[in-house]
């Protein structure tokens, strides 16, 4: 990383140890090295060599900067009662990213009794860094250059995520999308990431809705898209918290609240909206 911007300054060292661990998976990543080595991790997942090249390298840099222990999606790990821990997602969108699709998310989050403190997400589409402190705000990092990155419901785009295991939430998903897409209200977006969280962070995206998460995949963009002013919540609406096992995020209380509507009647299934 270059020179630390200026309106960075007040970040806390683990912030920054966030931003390199996530830029040095962004790295990796960029490299391939690995990506033809594409294994199953079951039914329609996958995990290639460049996921666990870019862990690798991800815990290296966290363990350099801090002691807390690392859970990382592909060699797991385990917190420890009391202590803060990392959670990392070193490629979120592998199979984007084995089908040389750029779109994809390195994502690098602490957590601390039950709330992300501080995150940075690595945009695989463009290089961006994000970063993200508790009460301390959202920004886009390029270089020596930070933004503060605000949501915004302007587009009117939506993307949904996650598909469900069980048959119920299946049906529930199927009726949510059906009606988003023929209610008129919404352009309708899936990009097989959570780098829809950045999307949403930085204004491009009105709402994202996640059927099926955990926290490795979400936490660093749930704390992302909470201090860019956005809302965050469960499908029924609960707080959203690193134990949620969905999220829905929204530009704002109104459009949170259609979106809350929308999955509301899909699980009616009566889809009217």
């Amino acid at each position: 990383m270059e020179k630390l911007p200026e309106a960075l300054r007040g970040l806390r060292p683990e912030a920054l140890a966030a931003m390199q661990a996530a830029e040095r998976g962004l790295g990796v990543a960029f490299a391939r090295v690995g990506a033809s080595d594409v294994r199953s991790k079951g039914g329609l997942d996958i995990v290639t060599g460049t996921d666990i090249a870019a862990e690798d390298a991800i815990k290296t840099v966290l363990s350099e900067r801090s002691d807390f222990p690392v859970v990382g999606e592909e060699s797991g790990g385990e917190a420890v009662p009391g202590m803060p821990c990392w959670l990392v997602d070193p490629i979120c969108g592998t199979r984007n990213f084995a089908s040389q699709v750029p779109v994809f998310a390195v994502n690098v989050a602490l957590v601390d009794e039950g709330r992300t403190v501080c995150c940075a997400v690595g945009d695989g589409s463009s290089g961006e860094l994000y970063v993200a402190q508790r009460g301390f705000g959202a920004f886009a990092v390029r270089g020596s250059h930070a933004r503060r990155v605000r949501s915004s419901g302007d587009s009117h785009i939506l993307a949904v995520e996650g598909w469900p295991s069980e048959k119920s939430q299946r049906a529930r998903f199927a009726n949510f999308v059906a009606a988003a897409i023929s209610g008129g209200k919404w352009e309708f977006r899936s990009f097989g990431t959570t780098l829809s969280l950045v999307y949403l962070a930085s204004g491009r995206l009105s709402a994202y809705v996640l059927f099926s998460v955990s926290p490795v995949h979400t936490a660093a963009g749930a704390l992302l898209v909470e201090e860019a002013g956005a809302v965050v919540s469960d499908l029924d609406g609960r707080p959203w918290t690193v134990a949620s096992e969905s999220l829905v995020a929204a530009s704002g209380d109104a459009v949170h609240a259609q979106v809350l509507d929308l999955l509301a009647a899909a699980a009616r299934g009566d889809g009217r909206l």
